[in-house]
């Protein structure tokens, strides 16, 4: 189990691991993890996954003094793809199509306290559902996170890092 245990001891640009192997396309997922963590504030980018074009496709961030958050198909342009709309409560099409395409979801976790913690985020593109686990005990739920937006394939995976592509 050593061989797979990754360790920052710095916040760099240039600490991190990249998985060679390509993914499928995806419609579920489930990310589980081991983090420790004192960091303060926010730990940055524990996981970041790009495809071509798209730099956020999969991203768990925190950030500042934010909770961690996942990101599924960030900075959608509208009417690209069927999960995003225009119209509704009148004002700016432009900008209620935006803020109906926001693909992210507020994790309550509780890990920058130096001490090991088991996190899981677990989605499926069917209504865009989600959960978050920690230590063994859901701590939260939602959906509408990128509803019917596969994720894309042959992207990168980077560990510890957030990703320009």
């Amino acid at each position: 189990p050593d061989r797979f245990q990754l360790t920052f001891p710095l916040r760099t640009n240039y600490m991190y691991a990249k998985v060679k192997k390509s993914l499928p396309e995806m419609y579920a997922f489930s990310i589980c993890m081991w983090i420790k963590s004192s960091a303060s504030p926010g730990m940055g980018t524990p996981f970041s996954y790009a495809v071509p074009g798209q730099a956020n496709e999969l991203v768990l961030i925190e950030w500042g003094n934010n909770p961690m958050e996942i990101l599924i198909n960030d900075k959608v342009r509208p009417g690209a793809w069927g999960g995003c709309w225009a119209g509704g409560s009148g004002g700016d099409p432009l900008l209620t199509t935006l803020t109906r395409c926001l693909q992210v979801a507020k994790l309550p976790f509780a890990i920058n306290d130096g001490k090991w913690h088991h996190i899981c985020v677990t989605w499926t593109t069917r209504d865009g559902v989600w959960e978050a686990y920690q230590d063994g005990t859901q701590t939260g739920n939602g959906e509408n996170l990128a509803p019917y937006h596969p994720i894309k394939p042959q992207g990168v995976l980077v560990l510890g890092q957030e990703q320009v592509r």
